[in-house]
This record gives C-alpha cells, structure tokens and sequence, in this order.
C-alpha cells in the first residue's frame, strides 16, 4: 500500500508503441518486384498486369489483418474481381485505371478497421502511388530508430569474426575441387556474369524502386489519420447580404425568368431541330446543331449547381411553396435541352463522322441526364444532397465500367464506313487518315467493305501488316480477351489477307 501511495504520475506512463515489424512487407514486396520484373521488364503488357493486380491485392490483404465484416469482404472481392475482368479484356488508360483503383479499394476496405465515408477510401485509394515514397521513407527510419542499440546476437562482430576461418577453407577446399572435377569447373564456366550485371542495370534498378514505392502503402497498411472535429454550436451571423442575393424573392424571380429563357430556347430546336423547320439562307442544320451541342452541356451543369443552391436545407425552397414547383420545371427543361444536345450532336456525326471525342460526348450527356433525373427524384424524395452525390458517383463507375467493354475502335469504323458516301450512305466520304489511325481492332468492319469500297484495301492491308508483326513479336505476357477475338478473326477469314499483298506485288 506504501509503495502504491508515493507512486508518482511517471510510474503510470504508457509506452510508446513499438514500430511494426517491416520483415513480413519487405519479403512481400521483394515478391511483388521480383514477380513485376519477370512479367513486365522487356515485355508487351497485356493479361500479364491482370496477374500482376491479382497476386498485389492478395498479398496486400494477407499481409495485413482483415478487419472488415464479412459482407463487405465479399462485396470488395466482387469488385475487386470486376476491375480485374476489365483489364483482361483490353489494356487501355481506362481499364488499367479501374483495375488499379478497384484492387486498391479491394485491400483498403478489406483491412480497414475504422469506418469510413466512400469517398475519403477513394481519394486514399487514389493516392496510393503518391504517398507511397514517403510512406516507405517514414516506415525505414522508424524500423531503424527502434533498432538502435537492439543489435541481435548473430549480427554482432562477436559472432561474425568466427565464420573467417570456415568461409575461407570452404573457398580453397572449393577450388582445389574445381581443379580436380572436370564437371565442378564446366559448371562455373557456365555462370555468365554479364548477366548478372545486366540484371543490375540502372535502368532496371529504378524499376525496382518506382515500383515498391507505388505498391508499399498496400502492403503496409497506415491509414491517414482522420480529424475528427466536434462539432460546434452554430452561431447566429448576419447574413442580410446573402439573404437579398440568395433569399426567396431572388430565386423566385430567378427560376421564373430561367424558366421563360429555357422555354425560348427548347421551343426554338422543336422548331428546327425536331420539326423540320428551314433555318435561314447559308445555314446548315450541322453548324445548327454543332453551335449547341457542348455549350448546352455547360448551360445544364451550372443549372444543376444553382438548383443545389436553391434546394439547400433551411434555404428559400423551404420558405416559399412556389420554389420547388419552378424547380422541378426547370429541371424538366434542364432534361429537354440535354435530349436536345443530344439530337443535335447526332446531326453533327451523321454530317461529320464519329470520333472518339464525339463518343466520349455521347456517353457524357447521357450521364448529365442520368444527373439530372436523379436530382428530380433527391428533390421528389425529400433525400439530402449526400444522396445525390452517391448516386451519381454510382451511376458514372458503372458507365466508365461497360466502356472498359466498348471496343470503341471498331464500333467507329463500323459506323463511319456503313454511313460513308462511298457505300451509298448519308454521311461524308471517307476519312482515310483517321480511319488508319483507329488500329487493328478495325480491321474486321474494314474488311467487311473491302468489295464494295476499293480505297479500303490499303488501309486493310496495313492493319494486318502491323498486327502480324505485333503477334509475332508478343508472348502470352502480352495476351487480352479483345486480342483474342481478333485472333480468332484472322484465323477463320485467311483469304482476305492473301488478296491485297498478291494484288500489291503485282
């Protein structure tokens, strides 16, 4: 009881907790480097970065305690496979985006002992690559102050002054049967030290590094500390100010004369656009339609932003029954224009082909849409503005998700050639240069009109030029689902290919 009683505060302190063992990440990430080196360096990427992803999110979830409920597990598992699916289906900026984020996520989620809202795991998720150097840097200095003065027994000079004798008889002992054994001495002339030190090249080296600092914070989970703040009381200010330029009467007001506006301008494309009136001498319905399309899009995002504006909690929609009856039609026009934007951007490709850019538009305004009747339903559904984020980050992963699945080269090609003037369509004649710039994966609707449209065999006979020699050049590292099929083309339509280079030689 004495000694309890004069105990002092220092007696109680806690200890600072030791640093994590970095044996269990090191050996896993030595694996991950070594596996990235053997399937990458000096190598066409393909279904081998697939493998890659797998074997990382796998070691990253082994490597550290799984701390998640059981449903969540099986739902990043389900992503986590998903993202993987898409990059074996092609290598592209947007497949290898979602995989990595999708096995990112997979092993943050999975290990996570804290909850958290979604888009603070994704921004971690994202900024994996980044935080990595200094992750590894932090952990190395840490594992090193903890080990002063902690030396263990076998690493002591104690310990290695004795081996100095036995290594050194082992070496001449070794020698002497290398001069005595024929076999001894035809195996170490076997070892090629050159490439060892090719193997050590400095280009190779940084690699090495580049990519255990990407991957380290996976392997090693820290989660970013979160600051919790309290929340305070809410203090009463004089917001008169904001009040005459965001109250009641100014939205009021706004939404009537945005609504009278709207209404001109949806009226005017249902006259031209949609009903077929003449538009005024030297103007063609594309330039009508090009002048609209994109700055529309603009004019339905900033709709969007001042429809928050006025919808907010405790703001003038809740003060004045007119608000939310001017919101919702404005938010219905909102729709209309996009439908319009959409239309209008039809005409455009119909007059100037499809691109790349243009499809991307396509996919764009749908998701603005999609937007915009979720927002419909946030207001109908009294749901806060969270929701809406969320909903809308859903609907733009599962869109980005089935482009992973788009063969975008060839659905251009298709279309382009099918509505060109040269096979009795509609659209512009051909665009030969662009169409040779869209790749192999073109070849097939390419070929299909060969007969009919002589200037295509060129570009035919290019394609598969160039990916002849891609293949041959290529091993399974290289391998996609989408190059499969393609494959799979050239081997069931041989006589496409033999035609043009016997009628080019002669």
């Amino acid at each position: 009881m004495n000694a309890m009683s004069i105990a002092t505060a220092s007696d109680f302190e806690i200890a600072p907790a030791p640093a994590p063992s970095l044996v269990t990440p090191l050996l896993l990430a030595a694996g991950c480097v070594a596996l990235a080196d053997w399937l990458f360096y000096g190598w066409q990427i393909g279904i081998s970065l697939a493998l890659f992803l797998a074997v990382l999110g796998i070691a990253g979830v082994a490597g550290n305690r799984m701390r998640a409920a059981r449903r969540i597990r099986i739902v990043m598992t389900c992503v986590f496979v998903a993202g993987l699916l898409a990059l074996v289906e092609d290598v592209n900026a947007l497949t290898v985006t979602v995989a990595a984020l999708a096995t990112a996520l997979f092993v943050i989620v999975s290990t996570a002992g804290e909850a958290s809202s979604w888009p603070w795991r994704l921004v971690e998720a994202a900024t994996i690559p980044l935080r990595g150097p200094f992750q590894l840097a932090g952990d190395l200095f840490e594992a090193l102050q903890s080990m002063k003065g902690r030396i263990p027994d076998w690493l002591s000079m104690a310990s290695l002054v004795p081996w100095i004798i036995p290594l050194a008889a082992c070496f001449v002992f070794f020698s002497l049967f290398a001069s005595a054994n024929p076999l001894i001495e035809y195996r170490l002339q076997q070892i090629d030290l050159r490439a060892m030190f090719d193997l050590l090249n400095p280009a190779r080296i940084g690699f090495w590094i580049l990519l255990i600092c990407a991957i380290w914070p996976m392997l090693l989970r820290r989660a970013p500390r979160m600051r919790v703040w309290e929340s305070a009381p809410r203090v009463a200010a004089d917001n008169s100010d904001l009040e005459h330029l965001f109250g009641v009467q100014a939205m009021t007001r706004s939404l009537i004369l945005f609504n009278v506006m709207f209404a001109l301008q949806s009226g005017l494309d249902l006259t031209y656009l949609w009903g077929g009136a003449s538009l005024p001498n030297g103007m063609t319905y594309a330039y009508y339609a090009h002048r609209g399309a994109y700055p529309l899009i603009a004019t339905a995002l900033l709709a969007a932003g001042f429809v928050l504006i006025a919808m907010r909690p405790g703001g003038p929609a809740e003060q004045s029954r007119l608000i939310r009856p001017l919101v919702l039609a404005w938010i219905g026009q909102n729709i209309l224009l996009v439908i319009s934007s959409i239309f209008r951007l039809d005409l455009y490709v119909a007059a100037y082909s499809l691109t790349h850019l243009r499809l991307a538009a396509f996919i764009w305004m749908g998701l603005v849409a999609a937007g915009l009747v979720l927002m419909l339903v946030q207001i109908k559904l009294r749901k806060p503005n969270s929701w809406l984020i969320s909903a809308n980050a859903v609907s733009l992963a599962l869109v980005l998700y089935a482009c992973c699945f788009v063969n975008a080269p060839r659905l251009i090609a298709s279309y382009n050639v099918e509505h060109s003037r040269e096979n009795g369509g509609t659209g512009p004649r051909l665009d030969l240069r662009y169409l040779a710039s869209l790749g192999p994966q073109a070849l097939p609707p390419v070929e299909a009109h060969v007969n009919r449209i002589p200037v295509l065999w060129p570009i035919a006979r290019d394609y598969r030029r160039h990916y002849e020699s891609r293949r041959h050049a290529a091993n399974w590292r290289g391998w996609d689902f989408r190059t499969w099929r393609l494959d799979r083309y050239l081997a069931n339509n041989p006589d496409l290919m033999q035609q043009p280079l016997d009628d080019d030689k002669g």
